[in-house]
């Protein structure tokens, strides 16, 4: 039986005061094994933060990245009161931060925090890995995604041997634009003086959520198409972005794809 999975757009509350999309289309597609989805929940008003902020850039700024690793940096909002609002905080973050912690993904709720794969990873803290990268991963499927005029097209097809038991009509697409190389300076609270530097930081996520149609044939596919709307003001001043998508059954991350953009930033145009 095939399952064709058409969505609609679920918009988190997260936008900012946007711009106008010009980028050039963009076309990526994913190995067959399940990924690292790695999120990093953090603020620049957190003195902990930078340092674990910078090792996540050190460890995965090179070839096996938005291939093996896809790392997530989402500013939280609720260290804003101690004096600094960190400029790409947002709430809905905060919010995310939370429903790992009531998915019973992790066991309670700070910063800096890692989620790997929908579980909570305190190996940072102690300077090991844990292993946790070195453990063989199932092969799940090949997720494809494509963007062009402002349009999302994408398809997963699962392996059959891992799709046999699995409920696919759960399965939802989440769509990232990444920002990296930003430089803030902090004038106030705990990292006063500073200047950060910022990688892998989420700027806006939206969510697809699937209706199912049900078509005869021998093996699944699930199929994604949506009208995006504009990038978000932060990315303006982005040196480098990327697309970012992964596939989550269950809220437990399956398949990403994703890749940084060949546009430069002077094609984004002010509406």
């Amino acid at each position: 039986m095939k399952c064709i999975l058409l969505v609609g757009l679920l918009w988190l509350q997260f936008w900012q005061p946007v711009f106008a999309q010009s980028l050039t289309p963009f076309q990526a597609q994913s190995a067959v094994t399940r990924p690292y989805i790695i999120e990093l929940y953090t603020s620049q008003g957190c003195s902990s933060c930078p340092p674990a902020e910078a090792w996540l850039s050190e460890q995965f700024n090179k070839t096996d990245l938005w291939q093996k690793y896809f790392p997530l940096v989402f500013h939280v909002t609720y260290w804003d009161y101690l004096g600094w609002k960190d400029i790409f905080g947002q709430r809905a973050f905060s919010e995310r931060q939370y429903q790992h912690l009531n998915q019973k993904h992790t066991r309670q709720v700070y910063t800096p925090q890692f989620v790997i794969n929908a579980k909570e990873w305190r190996g940072w803290f102690s300077g090991e890995l844990d292993g946790i990268f070195a453990m063989p991963q199932p092969e799940v499927g090949m997720l494809k995604l494509g963007i062009a005029n402002q349009q999302l097209e994408a398809s997963f097809e699962p392996q059959p041997t891992w799709a046999q038991d699995k409920d696919l009509y759960r399965t939802r697409l989440h769509l990232a634009l990444v920002g990296s190389g930003f430089t803030t300076e902090i004038k106030r609270g705990e990292n006063r003086h500073r200047q950060l530097p910022h990688d892998f930081v989420v700027l806006s996520l939206q969510s697809l959520p699937a209706r199912s149609v049900l078509e005869h044939a021998k093996d699944p596919t699930l199929q994604f198409t949506q009208s995006l709307g504009a990038i978000p003001a932060s990315a303006f001043s982005a040196p480098r972005l990327a697309w970012v998508a992964w596939l989550t059954l269950n809220e437990e991350p399956i398949q990403a794809v994703g890749g940084w953009l060949e546009a430069p930033q002077d094609e984004i145009q002010s509406q």
